[in-house]
């Protein structure tokens, strides 16, 4: 954890504002796909020919950013069907290192906590 949140400020600290915005903005759509979807499997029976395959696994959408100091983060949601189920799920990269989505999760807080001392700070003067 300990490590996560050191290794979160080292790929936080380099970037600018708009950088870090930016990232904010995509992490809270990446957030919020995985909170709708972490607990979701389906199942379907429209293409049988595609769903006799035994496992198909299908990345959605790819997320990657990257540090002046060439650190990197890259979330990829992929989506997988076994026979005709069907679930998502989403992995993290940091530095070609595999991370749980908690990693994602302490970088948005990491964020928010930034974002609001920019913000209270920027009020206290105005």
């Amino acid at each position: 954890m300990l490590e996560q949140q050191l290794s979160i400020e080292h790929f936080l600290n380099p970037l600018s504002l708009e950088e870090k915005r930016d990232l904010f903005n995509d992490l809270l759509a990446v957030e919020a796909v995985y909170q709708q979807n972490r607990k979701t499997s389906f199942y379907t029976f429209r293409k049988f020919r595609q769903a006799s395959r035994r496992h198909v696994e299908c990345r959605k959408r790819t997320l990657q950013f990257r540090n002046q100091r060439n650190d990197e983060l890259v979330i990829t949601q992929i989506h997988e069907q076994h026979l005709f189920k069907n679930h998502y799920h989403f992995k993290v990269f940091f530095n070609m290192e595999e991370q749980s989505f908690e990693f994602v999760e302490l970088l948005l807080d990491s964020l928010r906590k930034e974002q609001m001392r920019y913000y209270s700070s920027k009020t206290a003067f105005a």
